[in-house]
């Protein structure tokens, strides 16, 4: 298949690596002119274990671009960007979408499909979740972390003919994915867990693995666990995963040695989803009157980081 993916972050390259390896033809689209020349020049480099060097990667050759404007066809478009970058990513690809090119957004974050089907056809756009993992490194490279699920559906809850072949298609390259009806619950979520997780371990700079060694930070991703359902029951969200709780301990402990990816955008100095994640569940629980003061102190705590790199100062 011609698969475009739009984003070369970490997931987009742990995506990339393994529909490569299973026979596709992979064009990568990235703004990042550093990721760009480097995917360009080496192609994506798998990363396996604690190793630092670059020769033990293994590699794997896409087409990359900056922008698709020069592609006319495709049978698959995986939209893998951070929220922020939704609206232009989706304007950049939107030529690209019809019913047998759909749009599958693999996004952590609550309104990227009210962003899309601004622009392409709502019956053009799959959604889906993974719990797959990775961290970014240099060179375009990705070290693999836990090989967890991912899970995809259509908007409607049926199972398309062009959803079992993308499903089929993601197994048989090794991502191990699953077709459900309730994408939309799945994907709540997961915001929440990950609105747990992200910014806690931002703050405290710390592996994955680390925020489950200690009860102060299980307390506190618990109380943003307790206020995210709320907000969902509010706007009766069907939440999936009866034990978010189990869901929270399951994530860190599969990806234990990895970097959050907000913690990796704190480290590159780059903007972060709180908007997307906890912002998001601030702006639903407003919208029902429902308080979540954990959720707004981690905003605040978070874009503080994201613009404010002090120095210490002796007088």
């Amino acid at each position: 298949m011609q698969i475009v993916i739009v984003g070369g972050g970490a997931i987009g390259r742990l995506f990339g690596s393994f529909l490569v390896r299973g026979g596709n033809e992979i064009t990568l689209i990235d703004t990042n002119p550093t990721t760009l020349g480097a995917l360009q020049k080496k192609g994506i480099g798998l990363q396996k274990g604690s190793s630092e060097f670059s020769e033990d990667a293994e590699s794997f050759p896409v087409k990359a671009l900056g922008s698709a404007d020069s592609l006319t066809s495709a049978d698959l478009v995986l939209l893998l960007v951070k929220s922020q970058a939704t609206l232009s990513a989706v304007k950049d690809v939107a030529h690209l979408i019809t019913n047998s090119c759909p749009l599958l957004s693999i996004q952590t974050g609550l309104g990227n499909l009210e962003v899309a089907r601004e622009i392409v056809a709502e019956e053009n756009i799959l959604l889906g979740i993974t719990f797959m993992s990775g961290t970014a490194l240099s060179d375009a490279r990705v070290r693999q972390g836990g090989l967890a699920k991912t899970y995809i559906g259509e908007l409607n809850g049926t199972f398309s003919t062009r959803l079992e072949k993308i499903n089929s298609l993601f197994n048989r390259c090794g991502i191990e994915t699953q077709m459900v009806k309730r994408i939309i619950g799945r994907l709540w979520c997961k915001v929440i867990t990950y609105a747990a997780l992200n910014p806690v371990s931002a703050i405290l700079q710390v592996p994955n693995g680390s925020l489950t060694s200690k009860m102060e930070s299980i307390t506190l991703m618990k109380r943003l666990l307790d206020e995210g359902q709320t907000v969902a029951r509010a706007h009766s969200v069907e939440l999936v995963y009866p034990d978010l709780y189990e869901l929270l301990f399951d994530a860190c402990e599969k990806s234990a040695n990895n970097l959050s990816s907000m913690l990796q955008d704190i480290l590159n100095e780059s903007p972060t989803e709180i908007d997307a994640q906890n912002g998001a569940i601030y702006r639903f629980g407003k919208e029902r009157g429902v308080n979540v003061p954990t959720h707004q102190t981690m905003i605040e705590l978070i874009k503080l980081l994201e613009c404010w790199k002090p120095e210490l100062e002796i007088s």
